[in-house]
């Protein structure tokens, strides 16, 4: 029986006002901020070889995320073309055979799903804005070679405080894979890569109004 009481009224309100707290909307676009947003890096667990970082932006088509718990969404593909440390010899790093000096594969991750977001473990430093995880799924493109993948990500809102003066949402996320799945031949067939991914997302309308960009 439907309930027209104060105290029900109040419930209602609150779980409104809480869904659309962690239900808002966030854009990833190659178009605003001008600078970098984006990180993938390759790793070895075991520590024996170097780590590879490559850098970018979002692809030209404008990706979403949506913060929603019944009706969660992601779409968006970065596009690291940069490769820092990129000069003299490679031999050293997990995918070091990929590359030479001063030249190297561009690394593409699309994002085309995700899962349920669950509260992180450890929670957040800023009670008002909790951190989350939840489950990426994709496909990474390397050297000629794409396969799926599924990323344990945290979402972490920020405030527009501190050296990020927009307010944004930010994303990093990781996998692993086996040394065979990226064609290489230094390493055992079966020796994990670990991949670790960044990026940072923001509201429409700060995309759009074009933020307040350093």
């Amino acid at each position: 029986m439907k309930s027209n009481s104060p105290f029900a009224l109040l419930i209602a309100l609150s779980l409104s006002t809480h869904a659309q707290e962690v239900g808002t909307s966030f854009t990833v676009t190659s178009a605003f901020p001008k600078y970098v947003t984006a990180d993938i890096e390759f790793r070895d667990p075991t520590g024996a070889k170097w780590p590879n970082f490559f850098y970018g932006k979002p692809s030209g088509d404008v990706g979403a995320i949506e913060l929603n718990p019944t009706k969660p969404s992601a779409s968006f593909t970065l596009v690291c073309d940069k490769m820092a440390q990129d000069r003299g010899d490679q031999s050293r790093r997990v995918i070091g055979e990929l590359c030479g000096p001063e030249k190297f594969p561009v690394v593409t991750l699309a994002v085309t799903g995700v899962g349920s977001f669950q509260p992180a473990v450890g929670g957040s430093k800023d009670k008002n804005k909790p951190a989350t995880t939840a489950e990426l799924s994709g496909t990474l493109e390397l050297a000629g070679r794409k396969f799926p993948v599924k990323a344990l990500t945290s979402f972490r809102q920020h405030d527009g405080k501190g050296d990020e003066k927009n307010a944004a949402l930010m994303i990093d996320g990781k996998f692993t894979i086996k040394a065979s799945t990226l064609g290489l031949k230094t390493l055992a067939p079966t020796a994990d890569i670990e991949v670790r991914f960044g990026l940072t997302a923001y509201p429409p309308e700060v995309a759009a109004s074009g933020g307040k960009q350093k």
